[in-house]
């Protein structure tokens, strides 16, 4: 009988422990996610979020557009559109919660890095390109059949020891500039941001199987193409979401809430998905629409620019690269 007993429960806890295991799952329950974010009744609507493939402009910056300084590449490597169940092509809408993410698994990689120094009048970023807080998904998707039918990116995130400098004192340009493919800023969560276009030009967010977490490589270099909500956990007195990064042209990128922690949508924002007001200055702001970030640079000087065309940074136009200034002199407060 205690043979028995033993045998049942080892049974009862393999099953239990192999019920997680959703790599070789066909269903797709198991690939979505529920957002806090998407459960209040302010904000856009997450089951019906405009899909920005159209909002794509190479000619002059639109509030709600990405003003890109690349135009559209039909023939680059992307999702599946067939496989995609989540977005209505027909209404060019797309729902969240229908959306499949891939979850957190085995993959372990090195702690992630986060260093700011204040040299000057110059912000110098030093990161390893890997989260802070270790939240990442399971790279490689390869074992996720059902991902993988829709998304084939074969990418694993690795270490990638980089440097960035941004103006400590930004200033707004005459007029605003595009937006080059590759890293348009980086997180205070050590990992950079790209644009919300996919190699493609069309909307990242919506068509591309990212983590539960936000982020996935491009071959192996991890990014975001917008915010998670974890990472807007810091709110100011005043109910308004802290900084959650720094964008190239030296403005801040702050999260989700405003003044009384209202939501903020297109609408509140301007041509560059920003604002200004208080002591804060101008600074962007995420929101859960496209283009979810930046929407063209405001700052009259735009650093650590990536190559254009490949959507991916060139090491050695980011930031310090090869020509590696002294080391700075003070930390940032």
């Amino acid at each position: 009988m205690k043979k028995l007993l033993i045998s049942l429960l080892l049974f009862v806890n393999f099953h239990s422990y192999a019920g997680d295991d959703h790599t070789s799952s066909y269903n797709p329950d198991h690939f979505k996610i529920n957002p806090t974010l998407c459960q209040d009744k302010t904000g856009p609507n997450c089951a019906s979020l405009r899909l920005g493939d159209d909002y794509l402009t190479t000619s002059i910056p639109e509030i709600g557009y990405l003003y890109s300084c690349d135009g559209k590449n039909p023939g680059a490597p992307g999702s599946t559109e067939s496989e995609i169940t989540w977005i209505d092509f027909d209404n060019t809408r797309w729902n969240l919660f229908e959306k499949l993410w891939l979850p957190a698994g085995e993959f372990s990689p090195a702690k992630g890095i986060y260093l700011e120094t204040l040299n000057g009048n110059q912000i110098v970023i030093e990161i390893n390109n890997l989260p802070v807080d270790g939240k990442i998904g399971d790279w490689p998707m390869s074992s996720y059949k059902l991902l993988t039918n829709i998304d084939r990116n074969p990418g694993v995130p690795k270490e990638q020891n980089l440097s960035f400098v941004f103006i400590a004192s930004p200033e707004k340009a005459n007029a605003p500039s595009c937006v080059s493919m590759g890293a348009i800023g980086v997180t205070k969560n050590g990992v950079v941001i790209y644009s919300a276009a996919d190699a493609r030009g069309e909307d990242a967010v919506a068509r591309e199987i990212v983590d539960e977490y936000g982020g996935h490589p491009a071959r192996d270099e991890y990014h975001y193409h917008f915010i998670h909500e974890r990472l807007d956990d810091d709110m100011l007195d005043d109910g308004h979401s802290g900084m959650v990064g720094t964008i190239n042209d030296g403005f801040p990128i702050y999260g989700y809430k405003g003044v009384g922690g209202a939501e903020m949508t297109n609408q509140d924002l301007d041509l560059c998905h920003g604002h200004e007001h208080d002591d804060l200055g101008y600074h962007y702001h995420a929101t859960i629409e496209y283009p979810y970030t930046v929407g063209c640079y405001k700052g009259g000087t735009i650093n650590n620019q990536s190559a254009s065309g490949n959507n991916r940074p060139d090491p050695n136009r980011l930031g310090l690269g090869n020509n590696r200034q002294p080391p700075p002199k003070k930390k940032r407060n």
